[in-house]
């Protein structure tokens, strides 16, 4: 039995990885990873069940989550993730009313599917944040659990949906100065569900009478005495508990885009897993397991207007996408929507699965997928870990558009927010397929190819407008006052801003001859290759965006400059909104203008 820590699929000198196997049941969807042909430990009769946290916890760990499946299949552990009723991808539940045990009946039916692709008897639960808590209410009601690993663990209800409630407002400042309903936790205008809440409040399992599992993992959060107490309290229960901290665990959940996976809580899990597993010798012949280890394409899912077919796409099925159908007759263009920064395809608050369902009640088919490296779709080899804003991206969208092809649903609009935007534009520049492209939010769009991606996101600088408001703002202040935020690099934003602005009087110079400089070259030469392709453009920006400033800062006021010579492209600013488009309102001007631009075509026949 090996129980190295591999992480295969990052490796330089691996083949390409497939994305794992879409699963539907319940009306939602899971990713099942089975145990890798080259695994010695097939025989195990164990398979690994992770459940999620919520809101921008999950988003976190969604990368997390597919490099642990990783680690695990190579130690011969078959393991699946899924979505709660009304989270994520999953369709949302027709009756409320049932709250948490809607929750829990979806871990039994994920619990029974695992059994049956993986034809494990036993099962691990591991859980994450709120996950953590769900899995040990679970583990008291399901057959053949042989261990808990809880990282992380929400231990109170309550207290978790205050913390998270706080946190939520930390993780979307912006946010605070839009009207958005919420007297709970929330992700945009996706509320934590009342009815889930109200039972959630109740369950406190900090010094319980019993556990539900002789076998414990747990990852403590650093200088958090609960969990440290809680330790102290299952070992007082006879159990076996092995306890270790979190590594940067703060660093992890605080920000989606700068989100690392810890190397070392994914090799804990495994090697935990492993050991575990190792006590349960399946008594099916290896043979016979693999020879049953195939695993049928997923079944679409049927909601509100819509159905939707999970699918692995792109040489040896290396990205994981979701394609949203309308259940009434088709018309326009199939719009592609990318996803904003390391969030997986489903959004912030849900807004890309929302969205591509409300196309989908107006006749418009979508298609929304994970790039590669970023949530559940696996890096390409050899690659940058950083993807954000480079070619290779384009690549994804091209092999999204061939799926689509081959599916007979051009022509294609492709649209999506902030480092989405980036994508989307330049997609149309690149591939002559893109009949359209609708970007929102865009910061610019000329990144120069050498840039350092990672410093160009943390100095991202705002618009005059923007630096106004939040000089305005009490909570800046009171974050200035506790040292949360970098006033030198505000200030240095700030200078740049304004001599972007005294020199002004330039653009329409420089536009009229782009040939002194690279950045006016590169914007006139990708201005006037969607021109050439004729290739329709529609820019939305909220108003008071930084982006907004930049496009005049490159095409004049009110980017007139692009107007003529440029084919005249549609801009629309949505006002009363922030850059994440976290009120309803915004997300239907969204949706609106893609409906205006997908239905100037006619569907394939």
């Amino acid at each position: 039995m090996n129980a190295g820590f591999s992480l295969a699929d990052r490796s330089s000198s691996a083949e390409q990885a497939s994305a794992d196997h879409p699963v539907t049941f319940a009306n939602t969807v899971g990713l099942y990873r089975p145990p890798d042909a080259a695994s010695n430990m097939n025989s195990a009769d164990v398979a690994v069940l992770f459940l999620s946290s919520w809101g921008f916890e999950e988003l976190c760990a969604r990368k997390f989550w597919r490099l642990l499946a990783a680690d695990l299949a190579s130690q011969g552990l078959a393991s699946m993730r899924f979505d709660y009723p009304g989270t994520g991808d999953a369709l949302d539940p027709l009756d409320e009313k049932h709250g948490l045990d809607t929750w829990l009946d979806s871990i039994h039916m994920a619990a029974s599917t695992l059994r049956e692709l993986s034809e494990a008897r036993h099962l691990i639960l591991v859980g994450h944040g709120l996950g953590g808590l769900l899995a040990w209410k679970a583990a008291e009601t399901l057959e053949n659990v042989a261990g808990l690993a809880m990282a992380a663990p929400a231990l109170s209800g309550r207290n978790w949906l205050r913390e998270f409630a706080a946190l939520s407002r930390v993780a979307n400042p912006d946010a605070l100065q839009h009207k958005v309903p919420s007297s709970g936790p929330a992700m945009g205008e996706q509320v934590f569900p009342d009815a889930v809440a109200k039972r959630l409040r109740a369950l406190n399992i900090s010094s319980p009478a019993e556990a539900p599992s002789s076998e414990f993992l747990l990852l403590k959060q650093n200088n958090r005495p609960a969990d440290a107490q809680f330790e102290l309290h299952l070992s007082k229960l006879g159990v076996t508990v092995h306890a270790e901290v979190f590594p940067n665990y703060n660093e992890f959940v605080r920000d989606v885009l700068f989100s690392v996976p810890s190397k070392k809580a994914i090799e804990s899990i495994t090697r935990w897993s492993v050991q575990v597993a190792s006590k349960y010798a399946a008594e099916t012949v290896l043979a016979q397991r693999a020879q049953s280890s195939s695993v049928p394409p997923a079944q679409p899912l049927a909601g509100d207007g819509f159905r939707e077919r999970p699918v692995r796409f792109g040489e040896k099925d290396r990205l994981y996408g979701i394609l949203c159908e309308p259940l009434c007759q088709r018309r326009g263009a199939t719009v592609i929507v990318v996803p904003t920064g390391y969030e997986r395809m489903s959004g912030w608050g849900r807004i890309s699965a929302q969205l591509c369902r409300e196309l989908a009640r107006d006749g418009i088919a979508s298609f929304r997928f994970d790039m590669a490296n970023v949530a559940d779709s696996p890096c390409v080899p050899g690659a940058p870990e950083q993807v954000l804003y480079r070619k290779d991206q384009l690549r994804d969208v091209s092999a999204a558009i061939d799926f689509l092809e081959q599916e007979k649903l051009l022509p294609v609009v492709v649209s999506g927010r902030c480092s989405g935007a980036w994508t989307a534009f330049k997609s149309g520049v690149m591939d002559k397929r893109v009949s359209g492209i609708v970007p929102v939010n865009a910061f610019d769009f000329y990144i120069p190819e050498d840039i350092n991606v990672d410093d160009f996101l943390r100095s991202t600088r705002q618009s005059l407008s923007g630096y106004g408001s939040k000089l305005l703002s009490g909570s800046l202040w009171k974050r200035v006052l506790k040292g949360e935020v970098r006033v030198f690099r505000g200030l240095f934003n700030l200078s740049v801003t304004l001599l972007k602005k005294a020199l002004a009087f330039l653009t329409p110079l420089a536009v009229k001859y782009p040939y002194f400089s690279k950045r006016h070259r590169s914007l006139n030469d990708d201005f006037a290759s969607l021109r050439a392709n004729q290739t329709k453009v529609t820019l939305i920006y909220t108003q008071g965006d930084v982006g907004m400033s930049m496009l005049e800062s490159n095409f004049g006021a009110g980017a007139r400059l692009l107007s003529g010579q440029y084919g005249d492209p549609k801009i629309v600013l949505i006002s009363d909104a922030d850059h994440n488009l976290t009120t309803a309102e915004a997300r239907r001007e969204w949706t609106r203008e893609l409906m205006i631009l997908a239905l100037q075509f006619q569907p394939q026949a």
